[in-house]
Parts: C-alpha cells; sequence; structure tokens
C-alpha cells in the first residue's frame, strides 16, 4: 500500500499547525511574552523562549516542507510535541507549584484540559508519520 498520501495529508495539517503556533507568537509577541513571564520554569528561560519557541517552531514548518527533509521535521514535530504534552499534562494533573497560564491564542480558550487532549492528537499524528516515513526510508 502506497502510504506516501498519508504522509503528506500528515505534513499538511502539522505544517498549518506549527505555522499557527509560531505565527500567533509572533503577532501577539507582548501577550506571549506575558505569558511565559507566568510559566513554572524561571524567567529567565522565558526570555529565551520567546524567540526560541517561534523560530524552531518555523523550523519545523520548513523541514516538513520539503521531501529530504520531512523525516527531520516529523522528528522535530514529535519531539517539540511531545513536550508540549509532558509540560501541559503537568498543568492538568497539578504537578507544578502553581497553576501556569495557557500561552494564549486558541489555547487559551480551550483550557487546560482540551489543551491536553490536542497535544495529545498532535503529538500521535507526529509519531504515525514518523513510523510512515520510517517504513519509506527502511
Amino acid at each position: 500500500m502506497n502510504t506516501y498520501p498519508f504522509i503528506i495529508i500528515i505534513s499538511i495539517i502539522l505544517i498549518i499547525m506549527w505555522a499557527y503556533a509560531a505565527i500567533s507568537k509572533l503577532i501577539e509577541l507582548e501577550k506571549f511574552k506575558q505569558a511565559l513571564a507566568t510559566q513554572v520554569f524561571p524567567v529567565w528561560m522565558g526570555k529565551i523562549l520567546v524567540w526560541l519557541l517561534p523560530v524552531i517552531e518555523l523550523g519545523i514548518v520548513a523541514l516538513l516542507l520539503f521531501k529530504n527533509t520531512q523525516i527531520m521535521g516529523m522528528y522535530a514535530s514529535f519531539v517539540m510535541m511531545l513536550l508540549f504534552t509532558l509540560y501541559v499534562g503537568g498543568a492538568v494533573y497539578n504537578i507544578y507549584e502553581r497553576h501556569p497560564c495557557a500561552c494564549g491564542g486558541l489555547f487559551a480558550k480551550l483550557g487546560w484540559k482540551k489543551h491536553f487532549q490536542v497535544n495529545v492528537f498532535f503529538t500521535l499524528l507526529s509519531m504515525v508519520g514518523l513510523v510512515l516515513l520510517e517504513n519509506i526510508v527502511m
């Protein structure tokens, strides 16, 4: 069975998600800076992440766009989504000493539980894309 059409669909969905995530952060940069300042990690880390996250997200978009870098993009997508999902899971299951605020955009309106569910979906989608791509490469 030719799985490449599924890989293309998965890649397009992930490209849209990562592009939205990066562009919304950059458009509402001040809100994003404020949201990062209220997270459970140190303030200095937020000052780095304010630029690093959108750059990484746009980098993932670029990697997913081209067939010869698609597998790297899928790995990067999976790792980033896994990290985001674990972080959001910490908020959902009250692991942190204080409750962080949602990062803004669509997710601020969803709440932590739905945000977690969306993240799990995109993590699994990245994993499926990765498995399909690995099977083509091998």
